[in-house]
């Protein structure tokens, strides 16, 4: 088995061999997925638009974000409209949105708007994708959105966030716009570009539509062929809550996984964010008991009629989610979206949890790809040591006391051996035997040629 010195998860067996509790006939280390806690001073942005993208821009001491702002115009005739805005802050917290004055919006030019379509109407949905630089074109920020003038899925780029270059401007699917928060994200095992979508050009019901497809191709910047196939849809366990429906499923490529948040939705009612995952980009998995990632607020509250996430940017030793929240339910004409904020340990969609007892979780064994030795861990409640053993689990060379023990919370606790070096390990097939005395969760390892 082979890693690479990005962080290693535990957010399924696939990287385990065996796991057990030391009092193994009643206890054993069980999996734990956890659930971002709100920020106290939500919302951070009242009166706000929908599908948020948000980046740290450290150059500028900035946090960017962009959403899709929504103009009703008219009940009789029915007409609305939407166009891609622009907000800004220092800390993540205190939001600020900037007089652009670019395009028209409302009856006024005096407003935060980036983005409208290439002949001035609708654009919306927009996904700020995370690219290689070679794929860039040049740009800073690449973002990928739908219009109707003409009906079709773009990518246009931009140096700074708030001009985009209209000349780079290009149509990757003509008359193909699903509605709902697209991504594309890029594998770089396959060397392939993967969307996240709904698979509309097949199935034009809403019944139908609502379920998560993908569409791939070698190249991003040109016409993409439509061949989507559903990936994801809803089971029993959906159904129990009425969710028969997704809206869609913003998806991450980060460590090796596709990090997939995605939108259970009740017909016209709510919409919540739960968690999916994947390590091939087309089987994905769910927590049994399907805990929301980012559930509904109380009844009357902010989000109390809808929620919707697409990402998380790190910001020290946690993950920021920004999300929007709706006071109403879907159907209504005027659900009031607001933008708030949802903070979770870094890597902490899941851990590995021993009993009162402790427990035992064994690695199955990989080709050490050398470096420091870091381990994502909270031993507030307990204790944690690391054995190193072979395919038969007898120690590795040197390795043969375990390791010093580490206590506390610290999402980069660094295993050490007292005159011995991981850095010497690189190429050894080798096992982690991690023994927790006590409650300890294990969320990731990793080893690094980084500090």
């Amino acid at each position: 088995m082979q890693i690479d010195q990005q962080p290693q998860f535990f957010i399924d067996d696939y990287l385990v061999d065996n796991r057990w509790g030391v009092e193994w006939l009643t206890q054993t280390v069980t999996r734990v997925f956890h659930t971002p806690v709100k920020h106290e001073l939500n919302p951070l942005i009242p009166d706000s638009g929908s599908y948020i993208n948000v980046v740290r821009d450290e150059d500028a001491g900035l946090f960017r974000m962009w959403y899709t702002d929504y103009w009703d115009q008219s009940l009789e005739p029915r007409l609305y409209t939407y166009a891609i805005a622009y907000a800004e802050s220092e800390d993540g917290i205190d939001w600020h949105l900037p007089r652009i004055d670019q395009h028209e919006f409302k009856e006024s030019k005096e407003n935060n708007i980036v983005l409208v379509g290439p002949t001035g109407g609708r654009a919306e949905a927009q996904s700020l994708l995370d690219l290689p630089e070679e794929h860039k074109r040049g740009y800073k920020y690449v973002l990928f959105y739908m219009t109707d003038d003409p009906k079709s899925a773009r990518l246009i780029g931009s140096h700074d966030g708030i001009n985009w270059d209209p000349k780079s401007d290009t149509c990757i699917a003509t008359n193909f716009t699903p509605d709902t928060h697209n991504t594309i994200v890029w594998d770089p095992n396959t060397e392939r570009f993967v969307w996240f979508t709904r698979a509309t050009n097949i199935y034009r019901n809403r019944g139908e539509r609502r379920k998560v497809a993908r569409l791939e191709h070698t190249e991003l910047w040109e016409e993409w062929p439509i061949r989507s196939e559903n990936i994801l849809l809803p089971d029993q366990v959906d159904a129990k809550t009425l969710h028969n429906y997704f809206y869609g499923m913003p998806t991450t490529y980060h460590a090796g996984i596709y990090w997939g948040f995605l939108w259970s939705y009740q017909h016209q009612e709510d919409i919540y964010v739960s968690l999916a995952f994947s390590r091939d980009g087309r089987n994905f998995q769910r927590p049994a008991d399907r805990p929301a990632l980012i559930g509904l607020g109380d009844e009357g509250r902010w989000d109390g009629g809808m929620v919707t996430a697409s990402h998380w940017i790190e910001v020290g030793d946690e993950w920021r989610i920004y999300y929007v929240g709706s006071h109403s339910p879907h159907k209504a004409r005027f659900p009031g979206s607001c933008t708030g904020l949802a903070r979770l340990r870094k890597e902490g969609f899941a851990s590995l949890r021993s009993p009162a007892g402790g427990g035992f979780v064994v690695t199955r064994a990989f080709a050490c790809p050398g470096g420091r030795f870091f381990v994502n861990a909270d031993a507030t409640n307990g204790e944690l040591r690391v054995r190193l053993t072979d395919y038969e689990r007898q120690p590795l060379g040197d390795f043969t006391d375990p390791s010093q023990t580490i206590t506390g919370d610290n999402v980069r606790h660094e295993i050490r051996w007292e005159g011995l070096q991981t850095t010497d390990l690189k190429g050894r097939e080798l096992r982690l035997e991690f023994e927790m005395q006590g409650v300890v969760d294990l969320y990731s390892f990793c080893f690094s040629d980084k500090a």
